[in-house]
């Protein structure tokens, strides 16, 4: 027998063994036990995360010897026949291939016959949304009202493109991506049922990139056993094995950027630049794996569970919180403008290289020029600290110090009249608030003085 990738060989051929679409799963199992089975479903949802599975295992529940039934046997001939696709009576269609109002015609003429051996002739239109407005609507009458044999049971990814008439003539099911966690957990089922080995920083690479799809992340663990050569009980397959097929940054990459960026290191910011470039990978796709990597970033540092939520594993969580501890919120928030910018820049850009090394730049900008937030923290620390007791008060900080602004003349006091009172006395929090702005002023104004002198 020819091989069987992945993605068919383990394809869900029950209820239970379709993966985080249990909502969906028990609403029709439910169904098909107190026997109300609609005439019309639509399953919709991101693509390989099961809707037509889904189908073919209703098609299996519907029409099975035993059936209708919530648990369909899988061995009577009409399971055999729904499962190896060759059933007279559950005919699938691309909605892509067939979507003239001539293909609905024939549809429409066909559902007058009964079916050939099996309790229901079940239509599976997969993509409907590719069929044009007039098939819809050569469809309206018989969805609307079938024969009692028929059932319609619709695919799509892209549900705002059926026609509100087509929908209100169907229960509809919504399918949800499929969680990182979830994805490792089934791929590594299947990889100890296939007798490989394969460790489990190489499975969330696979995870991730598969975006939520559980056939996407078979089809790139099909490549990646096959890159490395692993044969069943051999050589663990390794985190790297993955990275180098999927053509993945690896999380220390953009954790050592990070970390660079937090201690201004513009000349091992440029190395690593070129690093990355002389290993050919693309640069579009790692600012916005950088982008990513800086949200994840200022999340840890908010006390945000990441873990599950970003579809992180506890190294690589740690990691980003090792690198990033250098950072506040604002600078954080500071380079996640950068990197936004610097993908839609590379959209429209002919040399990728430099943007990502001006961009990078921008970055070590932000951090050697202190925000008037951090400024007013570095003040009311300076100011606790002289005020405390036993400590005397300390002169300003180095971009204060030496510099003294010339005053100005004095303007007289106006008269107040007879009948009007003096100004009340200048309360203590007033006067507290004064001082920090006049400090603030003197520290901007010491940081001007100090670059011209620079530059004389």
């Amino acid at each position: 027998m020819s091989y069987q990738v992945i993605a068919r060989k383990w394809r869900p051929q029950t209820f239970d063994e379709v993966v985080y679409q249990d909502h969906v799963s028990r609403t029709i199992r439910n169904s098909i036990k107190n026997g109300r089975i609609a005439h019309a479903y639509l399953f919709s949802g991101p693509r390989g995360v099961g809707k037509t599975t889904m189908a073919r295992i209703v098609a299996k529940s519907l029409n099975c010897v035993n059936g209708p039934t919530s648990t369909p046997c899988g061995k009577c001939e009409n399971c055999v026949e729904i499962r190896r696709g060759v059933s007279f009576d559950v005919i699938e269609i691309d909605g892509a291939s067939n979507n003239g109002i001539d293909n609905i015609r024939e549809l429409r003429e066909n559902v007058n016959f009964a079916p050939a051996k099996s309790r229901y002739k079940i239509y599976i239109i997969d993509e409907v949304h590719m069929v044009t407005t007039a098939a819809f609507n050569a469809l309206l009458k018989t969805l609307e009202e079938p024969p009692a044999h028929i059932i319609f049971i619709f695919a799509t990814t892209e549900i705002h493109k059926i026609p509100d008439t087509i929908l209100s003539r169907c229960q509809k099911y919504f399918f949800k991506k499929i969680p990182v966690d979830v994805v490792v957990a089934h791929l590594a089922s299947i990889v100890e049922k296939e007798g490989y080995r394969v460790s489990q920083g190489a499975l969330y690479p696979v995870a991730r990139i598969a975006d939520g799809s559980m056939r996407d992340a078979q089809s790139l663990l099909d490549q990646v056993i096959s890159f490395s050569g692993a044969a069943e009980g051999g050589a663990e397959i390794s985190e790297d094995d993955a990275l180098s097929i999927l053509g993945v940054v690896p999380t220390e990459s953009y954790a050592k950027v990070i970390e660079l960026v937090s201690m201004a290191d513009a000349a091992g910011l440029m190395a690593e630049v070129d690093r990355i470039v002389s290993m050919g990978i693309d640069v579009s796709r790692y600012s916005a794996g950088f982008m990513d990597i800086i949200r994840c970033v200022r999340l840890i540092n908010a006390g945000i569970d990441v873990k599950s939520m970003l579809g992180l594993s506890a190294g690589e969580t740690a990691l980003l919180a090792s690198s990033g501890k250098r950072l506040g919120d604002f600078e954080l928030g500071a380079l996640f403008k950068i990197a936004s910018e610097l993908v839609k820049n590379l959209r429209f850009s002919g040399n990728d290289r430099v943007y990502l090394e001006m961009a990078l730049m921008d970055m070590v900008a932000v951090i050697q020029t202190p925000s008037i937030a951090e400024i007013i923290k570095k003040l009311e620390a300076q100011g606790a600290t002289a005020s405390s007791p036993g400590q005397k008060h300390t002169a300003p900080g180095p971009a204060v110090a030496g510099f003294k602004p010339e005053p100005g003349p004095e303007a007289e006091p106006l008269p107040l009249p007879d009948n009007e009172a003096g100004p009340e006395p200048v309360k203590q929090e007033n006067q507290t608030e004064s001082r920090a702005v006049n400090r603030i002023q003197d520290a901007f104004y010491g940081q001007i003085v100090n670059k011209e002198n620079k530059n004389a």
